[in-house]
């Protein structure tokens, strides 16, 4: 019986007692007073649960039931308890000793005795379903969120759940050689530890180490040195083999593959299985199997570090600067998808951790910068300065460009502007020109990152190249600076492209007088045509009006009079459009429509200085079907028809000339 008073270890040791998890709660409090009374006069700690023992029962039992280590149930008079840990706890101890079990076999409900309820079980092919557990997040009993929940198998025990409680599970072994039960969490780990001295047993027992010896170096010629290593580490350290294991081992993967094959052949030859016997087949069977995914998991690991490397390397590759799609695109050179080397959430856990980088070593090793626009580019830190660099040398030749025209287009019209004049509304315009024709440098420039990794590289005293000297007292240098720009060239060579006497003050003048004389009668005459585009506009809002009163009236007669236009119209859409395929279908339609529009507007053009009847519509949608092979070729033509109709009546209700 449980040495403790705690309420919880005497229930434990009371189902133990009991071999059931289900306690009647009347039962143990009488049990619990007679125990008690009988442990008190030795132990006097048990003298609590003599007196008013309900009171106490019940009030340790409240937190019990609250953490899940109890279950309340009232399917009896009396009240019981259920201890959904009680089988748990049972296997978990068969665990605890796996050196004293080494000659049997794992543990199963036969061997423990018990019969859990199938609610708290997941039965599992150990050849074909153990995959899951060897990489990617588990829940939180235990069970790899890969795996697809059956009934049953998510923790719960006879329709009670417990969010904590690890799920059981039930290996079955091939060729009828039984079952094994073992904890979710403790799979493959402890799993292969116990099967490890299981193996070590076999190999200490009826000389089978000198037997395996001698079989199993004509398999592994030329390595005899380090299958005796093997044999003799099995022996001494077994748990030792299980790291070589999970790394991958060329040479440990091929020694295990041979002796798992050579002790099912030796078994499998006697006439009788005895308890050992059946141990140590189970045990290879399960080695044999975590054996194989150890090794697909350790060459899938290899391919994401050599993927990733790939990443690493094209990352320095120009134009430096890349979005989430870029990188997803990225390819090895091979020509194979990086993205299936490793996964979205392997490369997205990747990225958060380059970004997030180590507190201690300063800047992150990637940056993310920040479009005006919400773009977001990865660049990694040292690539910072040199893009910079290389983006002001490629942009300032159209910045330069655009500026000139801008200012050829101003001088032209003999107008003027700031930055002509002073360099601070210089730096303005360049600024803007550089937003319009490159938004990432832009955006380079103005991420205080950029900064950051300057004032990096001056305290760690590494050198920085003269085209990369882009900061002075910890600020930006001007934009005129940046490009070695001079807004008086620029304002020169403007001035060039233009005849010469836009240069000569006097002469200047006496143009812009006629220019603007003619201006004056220019805009006298825009007047004029802007009153007679008004007339005309009139005209035509009238036409309009007279469109959407006769698709008033065609609405209110034809449309039954227990629906509206647009439900008559998802009606008919139901009719003729029959495809399957949803966003096919809405493209059909939308398809249909557009027709429909075009057909509608050559009809009002052609009938603008006449009213247009519900019988022109009719006959522009019958042309339209003929005219159109894919309509023809489509079901419930008169549906269709109608369809087309009452869609021309809903554009003019909303037309507009």
């Amino acid at each position: 019986m449980a040495q403790t008073t705690d309420l919880y270890p005497i229930l434990k040791a009371y189902a133990n007692k009991t071999s059931s998890p289900y306690i009647n709660i009347e039962e143990f409090l009488a049990f619990l007073e007679t125990y008690s009374a009988r442990k008190s006069p030795e132990q006097p700690e048990w003298a609590k649960w003599t007196r008013e023992t309900g009171v106490k029962f019940w009030s340790e039992m409240s937190g019990l039931a609250e953490s899940g280590h109890c279950v309340l149930m009232t399917d009896s008079p009396q009240g019981r308890i259920y201890m959904p840990y009680y089988y748990l706890d049972q296997i978990r101890e068969a665990y605890h000793s796996v050196d004293d079990s080494a000659d049997i076999p794992f543990p199963s409900e036969e061997t423990l005795r018990i019969a859990i309820p199938a609610a708290q079980v997941r039965v599992l092919n150990l050849e074909t379903e153990l995959g899951p557990f060897f990489g990617g997040p588990r829940d939180d009993s235990g069970i790899p969120v890969s795996m697809t929940r059956q009934n049953g198998g998510d923790g719960q025990a006879d329709g009670r759940h417990s969010s904590s409680l690890p799920a059981i599970v039930k290996l079955i072994f091939p060729e009828g050689l039984g079952s094994a039960l073992i904890p979710a969490p403790m799979i493959p780990r402890r799993l292969m530890e116990a099967a490890l001295i299981k193996v070590r047993h076999y190999l200490k027992t009826h000389s089978n180490r000198e037997y395996a010896l001698h079989k199993l170096s004509p398999s592994l010629q030329g390595r005899e040195k380090q299958l005796r290593e093997m044999l003799d580490q099995i022996a001494i350290r077994p748990l030792d083999c299980l790291s070589a294991m999970e790394s991958y081992s060329e040479f440990s993967w091929l020694f295990w593959a041979h002796f798992c094959a050579l002790v099912k052949s030796d078994i499998k030859k006697k006439k009788e299985t005895l308890a050992e016997d059946l141990a140590a087949i189970q045990a290879v069977f399960v080695i044999e199997v975590c054996n194989g995914f150890f090794k697909v998991r350790a060459v899938k690991q290899r391919e994401r570090e050599i993927a990733f490397r790939a990443l690493e390397l094209r990352m320095e590759k120009p134009p430096y600067y890349y979005t989430i799609d870029d990188i997803c695109a990225f390819t090895n050179d091979k020509g194979v998808s990086l993205i299936g080397l490793y996964s979205p959430e392997d490369l997205d856990a990747y990225l958060k951790k380059q970004i997030a980088g180590n507190e201690n070593e300063g800047l992150p090793g990637w940056m993310i910068l920040q479009g005006k626009k919400g773009e977001r580019w990865y660049i990694k830190k040292e690539k910072l300065l040199p893009l910079c660099a290389k983006l002001l040398v490629d942009t300032r030749p159209l910045v330069k460009t655009e500026i000139i025209k801008r200012w050829v287009k101003m001088i032209r019209a003999f107008q003027s502007e700031a930055a002509m004049e002073k360099d601070a509304d210089f730096d303005s315009l360049l600024g803007s020109y550089t937003a319009a024709l490159n938004p990432v440098l832009k955006a380079l420039l103005e991420d205080p990152k950029l900064r950051y990794m300057y004032e990096e590289l001056e305290r760690t005293k590494k050198s920085i190249p003269a085209s990369s000297r882009i900061f002075k007292g910890g600020a930006l240098i001007p934009m005129n600076a940046l490009y070695v720009i001079r807004r008086k060239d620029l304002l020169a060579d403007a001035k060039t492209m233009l005849p010469f006497w836009y240069s000569i003050p006097v002469l200047a003048s006496i143009a812009a007088f006629f220019k603007k004389l003619g201006k004056t009668r220019r805009a006298k005459k825009q007047a004029e045509e802007e009153l007679a585009a008004e007339e005309e506009n009139a005209a035509d809002e009238e036409t309009a009006r007279d469109l959407q009163n006769m698709a008033r009236n065609i609405a209110g007669q034809m449309v039954p009079p227990d629906k509206n236009l647009d439900q008559y119209l998802t009606e008919l859409e139901s009719r003729w459009s029959r495809l399957l395929d949803k966003q096919a279908r809405q493209n059909l339609i939308e398809d249909v429509n557009s027709l429909v529009r075009d057909s509608l507007r050559y009809t009002i053009r052609i009938h603008k200085n006449k009213k247009i009847s519900f019988r022109d519509l009719n006959e522009t949608a019958a042309a339209l079907i003929v005219r159109s092979p894919a309509l023809q070729s489509l079901g419930g033509r008169d549906s269709l028809l109608l369809y087309i109709e009452f869609y021309m009546v809903k554009l003019l209700l909303n037309f507009k000339m």
